[in-house]
């Protein structure tokens, strides 16, 4: 059975990866790892095609050491406990290499444990989600996390470069660059393609027309509900926080290439709140009418109406006072125990005949005083001069406070 070309490249030792410098260069831990011979359960987290599963099985092989793949998509929980049983206590360390572990169900989760806490077990898991939000935090105590990043496009040309050489694959360099901005870091599916190319032209480099067909729509990192869509949604808020417009226009447009209309809209709307509120409060609603308006319209008449929301979002004065405010409320009761002081008895429920029995009354109608305004306790009498709020240094809140403290005259 003839092999695909990603099985043919399979590295079989760990300077055989393509990238993942920080990882597998002098001094780095898997490189460091695999010189001491001395080998610990390992997650490697990062995104499809980089390379996860061939870092895993580099090091089993170079370190010599009985192995075996489990797919917990695919494969069943007998056939995990058939290769445990089978392997551990039989060779000094057996490696257990998981694709995909934040698939595997809490059953099978179990078996690991059992074997990993006794120490004759060494797990190899590979995932593409950020491994603090969905592994097993049992399982993941007992792993050391190593992130892989995503290849760089000089790294992926040349390596590249190298296997059209070597599998004398036909194409000029700019095919080969097409092909590494269309993989955006994803070796194996450049792979994949250079493999198909091959086989279906075998010794005639296509023309220009018939690579353009060939080559796949590029595609946009973040582009899945995974760690790296997460990533774009922050880059995004942030760089609209930083007053970045560049920036937010970018992230902005690469959130509209994977089609998420909502997501966008929930992010803005947030930020808004967040970063701008008091500052400019007129902004805060035309924000919620542009994402409704986007909304209804739909790509790609949209498009227009997110830019130009995002650039006056990023040229607005911003101020963080409401969010800091609540913060500070929030954690006073959290970690102080405030949310049990007792409430002042004349902001109390009064409206019953027999609440003068209990204390309650005594309320200053503010409207009945000038300004709209009297001195009275709010808060409870233990954090009666608590302050959780602090203006923002711009025009509109040190012009509301003025107001505010105008009215107190």
């Amino acid at each position: 059975m003839e092999k695909f070309l990603t099985q043919i490249l399979k590295p079989k030792n760990i300077n055989e990866i393509i990238g993942q410098s920080h990882l597998i260069g002098k001094d780095c831990l898997i490189r460091k790892m695999v010189e001491t011979k001395q080998v610990f359960s390992l997650i490697f987290f990062g995104a499809p095609g980089i390379g996860k599963t061939s870092m895993a099985n580099a090091i089993s092989q170079q370190l010599n050491l009985k192995h075996d793949f489990f797919n917990p998509t695919i494969d069943s929980k007998a056939k995990l406990n058939q290769l445990l049983e089978d392997n551990i206590g039989k060779s000094t360390k057996y490696i257990i290499i998981i694709d995909e572990i934040h698939r595997m169900n809490k059953d099978k989760q179990d078996i690991l444990l059992s074997y990993l806490e006794k120490g004759n077990l060494i797990l190899f898991g590979t995932t593409t989600e950020n491994p603090y939000f969905v592994i097993n935090p049992a399982i993941r105590s007992r792993c050391h996390i190593v992130e892989l990043k995503p290849i760089s496009n000089e790294e992926m040309f040349i390596s590249l470069k190298k296997i059209c050489k070597k599998n004398e694959i036909k194409l000029n360099d700019t095919k080969i660059q097409m092909i590494v901005n269309n993989s955006l870091g994803d070796l194996r599916s450049a792979i994949n393609l250079l493999d198909l190319i091959h086989k279906i032209y075998q010794n005639n480099e296509p023309d220009d027309k018939t690579f353009f067909k060939i080559l796949p729509n590029t595609k946009i990192m973040g582009s899945s509900y995974g760690n790296e869509f997460y990533n774009l949604q922050s880059a995004f808020h942030k760089s609209l926080r930083g007053s970045d417009i560049d920036a937010s226009i970018y992230y902005l447009a690469r959130l509209i290439k994977i089609g998420d209309l909502q997501s966008i809209g929930r992010r803005m709307i947030a930020m808004a709140y967040e970063d701008i509120g008091l500052a400019n409060p007129n902004l805060l609603s035309r924000i919620i009418l542009a994402v409704n308006s986007a909304e209804r319209l739909g790509f790609p008449e949209a498009n227009q109406i997110l830019a130009t929301t995002v650039i006056e979002m990023c040229l607005s004065p911003k101020s963080n006072s409401g969010i800091k405010a609540i913060g500070l409320a929030l954690k006073d009761i959290e970690e102080n125990g405030t949310g049990t002081l007792d409430i002042p008895n004349h902001l109390k429920d009064a409206h019953y005949k027999s609440a003068s029995k209990l204390g309650y009354g005594d309320y200053k109608y503010p409207h009945n005083y000038k300004n709209n305004w009297i001195e009275q306790d709010y808060l409870p009498k233990e954090i009666k001069n608590k302050k959780y709020y602090e203006s923002g240094n711009n025009e509109i809140e040190i012009k509301m406070n003025k107001i505010l403290e105008d009215r107190k005259k």
